[in-house]
């Protein structure tokens, strides 16, 4: 998906300028700021591997389970405890990694031995910017949806897929993966002339399964936005509905999608929908028919970011028992660039006015979003502090209105980055994250606010 993205290194290079100049310098945070935790730090991945880019699920049984993308053996030269993060082969639209599962059935203190979910060695297409997707549903089935390479990694242009499995035993076994998309060629890039990406998944109240994902079928030049497809499964992950397409020019095609429910099952949507003007915005779609049709986006933020390239942001989502939605963004449309959370009390129709989550610090980035049973919203997201990116934490108690101080996270020394949270019934948040080439783990006990 060679577009004017990521992939063109001119572009990527004005971008990096871009942020550049809207770095500021933040002290140190104190230690006394450090989030309390209940738990040690949980090392999920084998110590010889390169992980990277985990998401997390709470089952209905309190279950943990965690998915990461795997680059590979470690190197010597690459050792986690220098401080170093994951290997790098340059860019490139071609990734052959795997992926693989692990669960805890006891609050996260230990977890089951990695279980590769793909079929064949090197078929994950995974990225940092388009991490796969995991989802426990109300029967407690484990859904994971994911991007497969079709082809062998030996033919010149590549097809990338969207890909699904499921399993029905606790994460003891996984049927074997489902591609949800037909074929389609689209534009081609040099490496890939067949894409469909950078998606989303979630499982809704009822148990349907929806999956969305970026398509270049509709793309003849690098001036074409993405399409947005779509398939569903009304029976917790048997069988899927055939594809459907919901917007055919409106998606940054390198920002991936995310989505969540309201408890009345409505579907939220989020994307970086591409506008008239060429602003690309964080903006959100719902469906009140169980994803069947969605009304044109709403932006989160009326700030637009003008940029002509794809800046790999990510809008992602969470909805909570009252039907509150809330968002969470980076946006270069603000000097500084910063990531920002804002919440929709009317259903999506309208967003409160964003929230800069960490304003002292240099490019906060990767924000995400749990919600706990009795309200409570934490946010988490990583950022430059002095001379590393580590991980911090806010929370909310007045459903998003005001936030807490900023906390890091307590993780070992070195860069902590890409976090993942998750609530649990009970009121306990879960977060994993990637310490170098590692993935780790901890639970976090809920931080009370000081909202002012």
């Amino acid at each position: 998906m060679k577009h004017k993205s990521a992939s063109s290194l001119l572009m990527t290079c004005a971008f990096a300028l871009l942020i550049a100049g809207w770095i500021k310098h933040s002290p140190e945070v104190s230690a006394n700021d450090k989030a309390k935790t209940e738990s040690a730090v949980v090392e999920i991945s084998l110590a010889t591997r390169v992980s990277a880019s985990p998401d997390i699920a709470v089952g209905p049984d309190g279950s943990i389970n965690v998915i990461w993308v795997d680059k590979g053996e470690a190197k010597p030269a690459e050792d986690t405890h220098a401080g170093k993060g994951p290997q790098s082969r340059g860019h490139s639209h071609k990734a052959y990694n795997n992926l693989y599962f692990a669960r805890s059935t006891d609050g996260g203190r230990t977890f089951s031995q990695p279980l590769r979910i793909n079929a064949r060695d090197g078929e994950l297409w995974g990225f940092a910017t388009s991490r796969p997707r995991i989802a426990v549903g109300k029967s407690g089935v484990i859904h994971i949806f994911y991007h497969g390479n079709r082809r062998d990694p030996a033919s010149p242009r590549q097809a990338v897929d969207a890909r699904y499995a499921r399993s029905t035993d606790g994460g003891k076994t996984f049927a074997p993966p489902r591609t949800l998309n037909n074929e389609a060629r689209g534009l081609d890039d040099g490496e890939l002339n067949e894409a469909h990406c950078f998606g989303g998944m979630g499982v809704a109240p009822n148990g349907d399964v929806h999956a969305f994902w970026i398509d270049t079928r509709h793309m003849t030049s690098e001036k074409d936005n993405g399409a947005i497809y779509t398939a569903v499964s009304r029976n917790e992950g048997r069988t899927f509905e055939r594809e459907r397409r919901l917007f055919r020019n409106a998606a940054c095609p390198c920002c991936q999608l995310n989505v969540a429910f309201t408890p009345k099952g409505e579907v939220i949507l989020s994307a970086r929908n591409v506008t008239g003007d060429g602003a690309r915005d964080s903006s959100v779609a719902i469906s009140k028919d169980g994803g069947r049709t969605f009304p044109d986006f709403v932006a989160t933020t009326p700030n637009k970011w003008m940029i002509n390239a794809c800046p790999l942001k990510p809008t992602t989502l969470a909805a909570d028992n009252g039907g509150r939605i809330y968002a969470a963004w980076f946006s270069g449309g603000e000097k500084p660039a910063e990531s920002f959370f804002s919440v929709s009390e009317d259903g999506g129709k309208s967003f409160s006015k964003p929230i800069a989550l960490h304003a002292e610090a240099s490019t906060p980035d990767r924000p995400q979003i749990a919600v706990t049973g009795e309200g409570a919203v934490t946010v988490a997201w990583d950022a430059m502090v002095g001379q590393t990116r580590r991980i911090y934490l806010r929370v909310s108690t007045d459903h998003g209105k005001t936030f807490g101080p900023v906390v890091e996270l307590d993780a070992p020394a070195g860069t902590a980055t890409y976090p993942a949270i998750a609530a649990a019934k009970n009121g306990k948040t879960f977060i994993a994250w990637q310490q170098n080439n590692r993935v780790m783990f901890r639970a976090i006990t809920p931080l009370i606010a000081d909202n002012r």
